[in-house]
């Protein structure tokens, strides 16, 4: 899964919880930190952990394999919703562009 394919599931508190539910379902929502395979970019793939389980860090390395932290789920879908409520035409890509370029730029 791609943060593309993502934001459809962050566009609603509700959607996000049932979707970590399905996804993590021995995670508690506010502990949810989403990270990408090896880069940021829209293509990259997503992975989710629970961050008391891994280091505080913006690139982790686990078991040889590099991430790096996009946002913790529920700051990322409150600017989802953000977003979308400000133009509901605004389409999932650009919302996915929207995130990383905050991430890659103001974070």
């Amino acid at each position: 899964m791609t943060i593309i394919e993502l934001v459809k599931h962050l566009k609603s508190i509700e959607q996000a919880k049932n979707f970590i539910n399905d996804e993590l379902p021995e995670v508690e929502y506010d502990l949810v930190d989403i990270y990408m395979f090896e880069k940021l970019g829209l293509n990259s793939e997503i992975v989710f952990f629970n961050a008391e389980e891994i280091p505080n860090k913006l690139i982790i390395n686990i078991e040889g394999t590099t991430y790096e932290n996009l946002f913790p789920l529920n700051l990322t879908q409150e600017m989802v919703e953000e977003l979308e409520a400000s133009n509901k035409k605004i389409s999932d890509i650009e919302i996915a562009k929207r995130l990383l370029e905050y991430r890659e730029k103001d974070a």
